[in-house]
């Protein structure tokens, strides 16, 4: 009796300080970056930001990792809808020097712009100097290698035109 109050007693200290680790994290983040108070950031254990990183009203992001540099932004526009898991990096290595100190090899880096009431499903990867229209869809599990269009479903490895939405 005495041993599962206990167990239940710790585990309500856990939860208790997790969350109020998650408070910390959350405002912390957007101390940092340029985070709209209506965005919403979903589990903060799995979220890694890092760079010049904008986000628009009423979207929120699940998990994954956002990151830029040197020169380099991630701007997610509003009402944006981003699944688990997601990769959105606006810097990357440069394949010709890929390897050794990182301030000392070359990278590739570019802005990642995705504009408004756009969906990004879970697992997505998206690579520097990459723009995705208002109103685009990303499907689950797509590496996005080149510009998406207003409107348009993309998905695959790479991400290719399923099919584009009418007005």
């Amino acid at each position: 009796m005495k041993s599962i109050f206990i167990q239940k007693l710790a585990a309500r200290f856990y939860n208790y300080f997790e969350t109020m680790s998650m408070k910390e994290k959350d405002m912390e983040y957007r101390k940092m970056f340029n985070i709209h108070p209506t965005a919403r950031l979903g589990y903060l254990p799995h979220i890694v930001f890092k760079g010049d990183i904008t986000i628009g009203a009423h979207s929120y992001f699940n998990s994954g990792r956002v990151a830029s540099g040197r020169g380099s932004k991630v701007v997610i526009g509003e009402w944006c809808a981003i699944g688990h898991n997601v990769n959105i990096h606006a810097i990357t290595h440069d394949p010709e020097d890929a390897t050794g100190p990182e301030e000392s090899r070359g990278a590739k880096v570019g802005d990642i712009i995705i504009e408004d009431n756009v969906w990004i499903g879970s697992n997505t990867f998206i690579l520097p100097g990459v723009k995705i229209g208002k109103g685009s869809v990303v499907a689950a599990n797509a590496v996005v290698t080149k510009d998406v269009p207003e409107r348009t479903v993309v998905g695959g490895v790479p991400a290719k035109v399923i099919k584009r939405m009418d007005k």
